[in-house]
């Protein structure tokens, strides 16, 4: 099998600092807005559907991707595959995010310690999004030859945070709504 380096796409992407923004305001109008919003019950039902529709793009293609590193890891995959899953996960994975801050500007949350725990994974999730955008560049630059240990391990931590702030969304918004 011949390794080769995946290089990234063409287009020029604004900055990690400037994604990073992006990501602090979206979260931070939801926040302020979702206790304003008052919706009908068809809305707020429609509002849950897309809700749950985005966890499972979103989420879904975290997974995957998060898989193919796990197959790598084990020398199933090559550091090819992974960024090319990665790389093709890239869009479900922010229309996921993006589909659960709009959808939950609209499903009004009650405050709650639970439920700012909660908001606090999501903004940590797109943050962490974004970290690992930088990182796939990063190790787009390798083929399957031995990667840095300091870049192996910010992919790892990237990988552990993108799990725990997933997992502890999705767990908190399952007991809200017990």
């Amino acid at each position: 099998m011949t390794s080769q380096v995946i290089t990234s796409g063409r287009h020029r992407r604004p900055s990690p600092v400037r994604q990073g923004a992006a990501v602090v305001f979206a979260w931070a109008a939801v926040v302020i807005l979702a206790p304003r919003v008052e919706t009908s019950p068809t809305v707020h039902a429609v509002a849950l559907f897309a809700h749950l529709g985005s966890l499972l793009v979103g989420f879904g293609a975290v997974l995957l991707v998060d898989w193919f590193g796990l197959l790598w890891l084990v020398r199933r995959r090559s550091l090819a595959d992974v960024l090319r899953t990665a790389q093709g996960a890239h869009v479900p994975t922010w229309l996921g995010f993006t589909g659960l801050l709009v959808s939950g500007a609209l499903l009004g949350p009650e405050a709650t310690p639970l439920t700012t725990v909660k908001l606090l994974a999501v903004l940590a999730v797109g943050l962490n999004g974004v970290f690992a955008g930088t990182l796939l560049s990063r190790l787009s630059r390798y083929s399957d030859r031995r990667l840095p240990t300091m870049l192996l391990f910010r992919a790892s931590a990237a990988t552990t945070l993108s799990q725990c702030a997933w997992w502890t969304a999705v767990l908190i918004g399952y007991l809200n709504s017990q």
